[in-house]
């Protein structure tokens, strides 16, 4: 793809116009690339100075796909369709039970839930080495790099992505003990107002997605802090900086917080997503298998779909301060 000015298109530069053209910003399109968003403005800007043409147009919602940028999206998307193709086709050739396997996820899902199990896997298949890319967003899309992904939807019905449902989180409020002893436990949603409330980003984007009342009292809450990290979310409640919505499976480790006596805010679906192909390879088989067995719900109640409360888990000691 050469211009009158003798530039050539860089491939990254084409991965990065095809990303911004699905995603529909610049942010968006960071975020799936795992990048920054001057990064994706200065590569786009580079590629258009290089074509010779204005691919997009810029709004405060967003950008859109100029003519030249459609005419040319099409082209790009076979390049990219062609990329995964020999992907896929050097997968088909490694057969082998031995390698590397990439896994993307949340940066709360990898650190609190996948890490607490890494050890024990590492000991039952030596072989293999893991790459977990924790990310602090929810989205993990499939790309060239990822061979399995934890994320919170399905794929988009992509033909070529397989999702299998893995569990389902169920958020709910909760406090230090020292913060309920300070400020007291609130036991109706509406109470909790006025506490001071903590939240993570994507939870506060997002609050139109839950029910009607846990997105007015996210509307109402006003967080006196907003983080894009679940750890930081749970060291700051932990440490009694105010409450905040947390998925109740993380009570199996720690008991250092207080679910307070409110049915949960919420509810999200985990998917493992990954392209059809890539479970041919044996090793990534074996991280599936192994990722599903971490979300068992029949052994692992606090991930079922209906919910079920932390003092009914079988064999938790729940603490007591938890039900006041």
């Amino acid at each position: 793809m050469e211009n009158h000015h003798g530039g050539r298109a860089d491939w990254d530069d084409i991965k990065t116009f095809v990303a911004a053209a699905q995603a529909g910003s610049f942010g968006a399109a960071a975020r799936r690339l795992r990048t920054s968003q001057p990064t994706i403005t200065r590569r786009i800007d580079d590629l258009e100075t290089r074509l010779g043409v204005r691919l997009f147009d810029r709004g405060l919602r967003g950008v859109s796909l100029t003519r030249a940028g459609e005419r040319i999206y099409d082209r790009a998307l076979s390049m990219q369709r062609a990329s995964v193709d020999i992907e896929r086709l050097a997968l088909e050739a490694d057969r082998h039970d031995a390698g590397e396997v990439t896994i993307a996820a949340p940066e709360g899902v990898g650190g609190f839930l996948l890490g607490d199990k890494i050890a024990e896997f590492m000991k039952e298949s030596p072989g293999i080495r893991l790459a977990l890319d924790c990310g602090f967003y929810r989205e993990n899309p499939v790309d060239a790099h990822v061979d399995l992904s934890i994320q919170f939807t399905d794929g988009g019905g992509a033909p070529d992505v397989a999702a299998t449902e893995l569990a389902t989180l169920h958020y709910a409020l909760f406090a230090s003990q020292d913060y309920i002893d300070t400020y007291g436990a609130p036991t109706k949603l509406e109470a909790a107002v006025g506490h001071r409330f903590i939240a993570h980003s994507a939870q506060v984007s997002e609050r139109g997605q839950w029910h009607a009342k846990t997105s007015a009292f996210m509307e109402l809450a006003a967080p006196a802090l907003v983080v894009n990290s679940s750890t930081a979310m749970l060291y700051a409640i932990q440490r009694g900086a105010g409450i905040g919505p947390i998925p109740t499976a993380i009570l199996r480790l720690t008991q250092d917080l207080v679910m307070l006596d409110i049915p949960p805010l919420a509810s999200g679906t985990l998917w493992l997503c990954h392209h059809r192909d890539a479970i041919k390879s044996p090793r990534v088989a074996r991280v599936a298998e192994w990722l599903v067995s971490i979300f068992d719900a029949r052994e692992r109640p606090w991930f079922r779909k209906e919910f079920i409360h932390p003092s009914e888990f079988d064999g938790w000691a729940w603490p007591a301060a938890a039900r006041a």
